[in-house]
């Protein structure tokens, strides 16, 4: 099963793949999240994936910026450098420092449960569709400006969970 943006997407799993499988040869333990946990674990078949998100911990982004310097492979860090968009051409793999994007509106940390999942051939962890919830609820909150996403996200994991979400 592909998502909305199949030819796309196509491209965008073996760039997702050596990023992932660089930061796994460094000891760097990345943790999927956004699109792409949502399509995982909820089927969606309409939504579009742009992008694999990925979350590292905070004091392993300087790291990362090295390997990826040494690869030659393009990026753009934020100030602080710990989050950054790794490109090739249009494909993007971004990452977000986990101790700062795992946090709910109160700014205490969810619960790290994650699950394990073969990522076209690699295995690596993901949010599970509980702190998916969590994510939501706090985006929610935070933007006006992607609320009409979210809600249609929330929607399709009320559907996947058989049950309604706490978001209103």
């Amino acid at each position: 099963m592909l998502p909305k943006n199949k030819e796309y997407f196509k491209k965008l799993k073996p760039f997702a793949k050596k990023i992932i499988l660089l930061l796994k040869n460094a000891k760097i333990e990345p943790v999927i999240y956004g699109s792409f946990a949502h399509f995982y674990h909820t089927k969606d078949k309409d939504i579009t994936v742009n992008d694999v998100d990925l979350l590292i911990p905070k004091k392993k982004s300087a790291k990362v910026i090295k390997i990826l310097e040494k690869e030659g492979i393009p990026f753009k860090a934020f100030p602080g450098g710990h989050a950054l968009i790794i490109k090739k051409g249009k494909l993007k793999v971004e990452t977000d420092p986990l101790e700062d994007t795992y946090r709910d509106l109160n700014n205490k940390l969810f619960p790290r449960r994650f699950d394990k999942i073969n990522f076209y051939g690699i295995q690596v962890k993901i949010i599970k569709p509980d702190i998916m919830e969590k994510f939501y609820e706090t985006a929610l909150a935070q933007s006006d400006k992607t609320r009409k996403k979210v809600e249609r996200r929330i929607k399709e994991l009320e559907r996947f969970l058989g049950r309604k979400l706490k978001w209103k």
